[in-house]
């Protein structure tokens, strides 16, 4: 059985390290793509190295907090492929818009709001924008992007690690909401991944002691977005190192 068959991907903030690896991926499998992210130069540049490449892809421009830009993305989606079968919500921000992190009783509420308007509220804009689409063809992959903070919180940053938990609930229900319909919703939580393509960092902050590598987090995702995958829904998976399992001690070895 093939991983993909003739399928089209809609991938949000495309030109991020995380994006492009996602994109490369399904292009180098057969996947048509729709490369979204704010800048539509960067888009269209990004998607023309694709098609260099020899993919199948198109950029555009892709504000995850306007629903007209949102709407958009999407019918040119369909203009362009005929059909959206893959939705990887990869767009989101972590860090406030100063730059600094806070403890919650000094974060601004426009900061709160900011975080949560874009990497929860902006997986619902799109989400249900593409629902109809996939409903014509009784088939979806729906991959959201998470994050531990999502699962064990982090200092400094209440406002992220809220709006990733949040979206780690939206695809359990979602999963739940949408499977009679033959489409799946996973989570893929990413732990700390290294800046640099291809290279990792030594750590002591998880058991496997490296970070990771931005093509690991994209091949968990292209595994929960291929047609193999089709009896797994409402999972969200750490690609974290064993972080989440417990405090590591260096101490004691088997």
């Amino acid at each position: 059985m093939k991983r993909f068959d003739d399928r089209v991907a809609l991938v949000t903030g495309a030109t991020g390290n995380l994006g492009q690896s996602i994109c490369e991926k399904f292009v180098s499998e057969g996947v048509s793509v729709t490369a979204a992210d704010l800048r539509q130069d960067k888009s269209e540049a990004f998607a023309a190295s694709l098609r260099a490449a020899g993919g199948r892809a198109i950029g555009c421009s892709l504000d995850v907090t306007s629903t007209e830009s949102v709407c958009a993305a999407v019918a040119k989606t369909l203009e362009t492929f005929g059909k959206i079968d893959i939705l990887i919500n990869n767009a989101g921000v972590w860090m406030h818009p100063d730059g600094v992190q806070k403890c919650l009783s000094e974060t601004p509420e426009e900061f709160w709001h900011e975080i949560i308007e874009i990497n929860l509220c902006g997986a619902f804009r799109v989400t249900q924008a593409v629902l109809p689409a996939m409903f014509e063809h009784h088939y979806g992959r729906i991959v959201n992007l998470g994050s531990i903070a999502g699962e064990v919180g982090l200092p400094g940053f209440s406002d992220y690690a809220a709006s990733k938990a949040g979206v780690i609930m939206l695809t359990k229900t979602l999963a739940m909401e949408l499977a009679p319909k033959n489409i799946t919703v996973n989570c893929v939580s990413p732990g700390m991944i290294s800046p640099v393509p291809g290279e990792t960092q030594p750590t002591e902050g998880n058991w496997v002691g490296r970070s990771g590598e931005r093509g690991e987090i994209a091949d968990a995702v292209m595994f929960f977005a291929s047609d193999t995958a089709g009896y797994i829904t409402g999972v969200d998976l750490p690609v974290d190192g064993g972080r989440i399992l417990g405090p590591r001690n260096n101490h004691f070895h088997c």
